[in-house]
């Protein structure tokens, strides 16, 4: 068969020769191609069809364990996980949690020596002794002293003794430790202030103290007070300055020397010093007390704060359970309290 050439016009006003032979092979090739993409279409769609069921299936089951896991809680325990997680992360440095790292393989060593087969076997005794308790025979104290006798109570005072003696060193050194900090030596120094400390100073914690009484003679001889004034004596001349803390002065027995510099905030720190959870009633009586000091230049005790307000003293002493009058004016800035007549 002859070929014959077609002439086809070009860009540029220029013809081109291509022969039917190759415009076959060209339509062949397409033909080819659609032929190709059906049936990679069709294969797509088998596929398609096959796994669906498949997939739906997997997600079903998928959902189920989701639900599964969220009604036993473990997305709450995740969420209460992280939290932790935010809280070591704004309470603590790297450093800190590097420690913590260096530190665990002492605590499992504990863990370890604490769960030996011969220590569990003492802690499930003492826990029977301690479930049959009623069962036990009381005894007194020349009981307890014959008891002293046998060789393995003898023994267990002895691991009781070294067990608080290895307790007390770490009490001492956790305390030593805080001590030593920054804010450990700013507490002890409000402490001392305030008259929070050990020992020798105990007993001026929970004690109001009262003027003695007075003879008969010189009891005769004073005037009855007032009636719109305070219940209360004179107070002598302001207390001088012991300690300086904040900027603030505070005498020995741990009351500030200039009522003026008082602020809430100081207030608030006073209270959590002496172990006060200040509410509303609180303040209260606080705005009180030192309204009072402005007009009569003079601690109230709690007779006076119950003349003054509708509280009674069993409310004073709900509010403020240890030393009431002393505890409030060292919370309000205020001088010691003067003793009733």
């Amino acid at each position: 068969m002859e070929t014959k050439n077609v002439h086809v016009p070009g860009p540029e006003g220029k013809t081109q020769d291509h022969s039917l032979a190759a415009l076959h092979a060209r339509l062949d090739q397409l033909s080819a191609d659609v032929t190709y993409l059906v049936e990679r279409q069709r294969k797509i769609d088998d596929f398609l069809d096959d796994f669906g069921p498949i997939a739906k299936a997997m997600l079903n089951s998928t959902a189920s364990r989701l639900d599964g896991y969220e009604k036993r809680g473990y997305f709450e325990m995740g969420r209460e996980a992280l939290g932790i997680v935010e809280r070591v992360a704004e309470g603590f440095t790297p450093d800190d949690v590097r420690k913590l790292g260096g530190a665990v393989v002492g605590i499992l060593e504990t863990v370890r020596e604490l769960t030996q087969p011969e220590v569990l076997k003492v802690a499930s005794e003492a826990a029977s002794v301690l479930q049959n308790a009623e069962e036990a025979a009381p005894i007194g104290i020349v009981g307890m002293v014959r008891a002293t006798s046998d060789h393995d109570v003898q023994k267990g005072m002895s691991v009781m003794v070294e067990v608080m003696r290895q307790v007390g060193r770490a009490a001492a050194a956790v305390r030593d430790k805080r001590a030593a900090s920054p804010m450990g030596q700013k507490k002890a120094k409000l402490d001392a202030v305030l008259g929070r400390r050990m020992g020798t100073q105990k007993s001026a914690l929970g004690v109001e103290r009262t003027l003695p009484p007075r003879p008969r003679e010189a009891a005769s001889k004073i005037a009855a007070p007032a009636s719109k004034g305070p219940a209360c004596a004179t107070p002598a001349a302001p207390a001088a300055t012991a300690t300086v803390l904040d900027g603030v002065g505070f005498s020995a027995d741990g009351h500030m020397t200039d009522a003026s510099q008082w602020t809430r905030e100081l207030g608030q720190k006073i209270a959590t010093m002496q172990a006060v959870d200040m509410t509303d009633a609180h303040w209260k009586l606080v705005e009180v007390a030192r309204k009072d000091f402005e007009s009569t230049k003079t601690s109230p005790n709690i007779r006076r704060l119950t003349q003054i307000t509708d509280v009674t003293t069993k409310d004073v002493y709900a509010l403020f359970p240890k030393a009431p009058a002393r505890t409030l004016a060292k919370i309000a800035g205020l001088p010691k309290p003067a003793g009733c007549l």
